[in-house]
């Protein structure tokens, strides 16, 4: 079933326009309570948090009046990462959360994720039920009225304290690009306190996801060379992804970084999405693990850790999820437990990540006017019926829709990088000619 909302993480899109404004907001504060007390819920509390875009506080603003006017009532831990929100769901016992943010979107957008008691991403199923409560309503905050303000970031922090021994990153010398996002305060703050030499950069002097964070690491890659660090690591706006930088300014592969902290943990399975190389499939085979994948998004990989058992999982992209610490996505949990691998190995992360051989590769997106489902497209259909006889079972072909924006995402895969050069040429020119007309003028 196709929402009308929510995508692939939580509802997102461009601040003031048809979908993200006070309106909806409010509707969905609302709506959210209405789901809870369906549930048996009489009365309860619901945490919200934001990053630090302008239009943050309004949205936040909204949204709580829209809890209060159904019966609810409302905390804002402020500013602060998405994991933190999620911890705080949970250390304070509140019925849900709610996030305001557009995570690696431009500073135009916002968005809003939500977190069930136990600090997950709530299922499809109970998106649609939510949805099909929203009744959007026109909202205008007459008056500011005070919310009740919680710290949670410290009882997130002493929550990492129980992962990491003391002063362990005692040595590495660590650059680190905070996007000018919601991680400004809270990933200083722990690497130094674990014992980092650590240069910070985007850490709030621009806008956030501007030319820096994990969609834009030039800067970063060029900082880790000039000082002549150990890495780099870079967030996205909220702060559940991070991607990291070796010493010789080159980004790692998030498949590489999935086969690290997978062969640490010494377990029987791992879980990665369809998008993840083949490669790491054959590595944590080699190692004697099993390799299971999920549907794209950190949602998805949670639902199979759960079915599989296995406690880690994550995404390419930089999602990755410890279950043993929250079950969902943490940037920082995530570069800690990498900078305690390089530490336990004494190895350089290049020489680490340079254990793990993936296959050829490439990927793209291309914006699009409208999504039309491309199994409707003939065209696109004939396309990848030719570019899969070229492969002939050495490879894999994905195209899909993004979940939060009108973008196509092609990634293709092939032992030989001949042919992966002649198949993604081959579609990628399809697309361009059939779904981004505008590209030709």
């Amino acid at each position: 079933m196709n929402l009308k909302y929510f995508g692939t993480d939580g509802i997102r899109g461009p601040y003031g326009g048809d979908i993200i404004n006070e309106n909806l907001a409010y509707s969905l504060g609302n709506a959210l309570v209405l789901y809870l007390k369906k549930k048996g819920l009489v009365s309860g509390s619901i945490l919200l948090g934001r990053d630090p875009r302008l239009s943050g506080e309004k949205l936040l603003n909204s949204a709580v009046e829209g809890i209060r006017q159904a019966g609810f009532h409302c905390m804002s831990a402020g500013i602060l990462p998405t994991p933190a929100l999620a911890y705080g769901v949970i250390k304070k016992k509140c019925q849900m959360g709610i996030m305001i943010t557009a995570s690696h979107n431009p500073p135009c957008d916002n968005g809003l994720k939500l977190f069930s008691e136990l600090g997950g991403k709530l299922s499809i199923e109970e998106e649609i039920e939510i949805e099909s409560l929203m009744e959007i309503q026109s909202f205008t905050q007459l008056e500011k009225k005070d919310i009740l303000q919680v710290d949670v970031v410290e009882s997130y922090f002493k929550h990492l304290e129980d992962f990491f021994s003391p002063n362990f990153l005692s040595g590495l010398k660590i650059v680190a690009d905070l996007a000018n996002g919601a991680t400004s305060f809270t990933t200083p703050k722990a690497l130094r306190q674990f014992g980092a030499d650590l240069i910070c950069i985007n850490q709030g002097e621009g806008e956030i996801n501007c030319n820096a964070g994990s969609e834009s690491t030039q800067v970063l890659q060029s900082r880790v060379i000039q000082e002549d660090a150990d890495l780099g690591i870079a967030h996205d706006g909220d702060g559940d992804r991070v991607i990291f930088v070796d010493s010789f300014g080159k980004v790692v592969d998030g498949d590489c970084i999935l086969g690290l902290l997978a062969k640490s943990s010494k377990e029987e399975g791992f879980v990665a999405t369809v998008h993840s190389n083949s490669g790491l499939g054959e590595f944590l085979n080699k190692h004697g693990m099993q390799f299971h994948r999920s549907a794209v998004g950190d949602r998805n990989v949670s639902v199979v850790m759960n079915e599989t058992g296995c406690s880690w999982g994550g995404e390419s992209s930089g999602h990755i999820v410890s279950k043993n610490f929250l079950p969902t996505g943490d940037g920082l949990f995530t570069a800690l437990s990498v900078l305690s691998i390089i530490q336990l190995g004494s190895q350089s992360l290049h020489q680490l990540a340079d254990q793990i051989k993936l296959w050829p590769s490439q990927c793209e997106s291309f914006t699009v006017e409208t999504k039309i489902p491309l199994e409707e497209c003939d065209e696109i259909q004939v396309l990848l019926i030719h570019a899969n006889n070229i492969l002939n079972g050495t490879g894999r072909i994905l195209l899909r829709y993004s979940g939060t924006e009108n973008k196509l995402r092609l990634f293709v895969e092939a032992k030989s990088l001949n042919i992966l050069e002649e198949v993604f040429t081959l579609i990628a020119t399809g697309i361009k000619e059939k779904l981004c007309p505008r590209d030709h003028h």
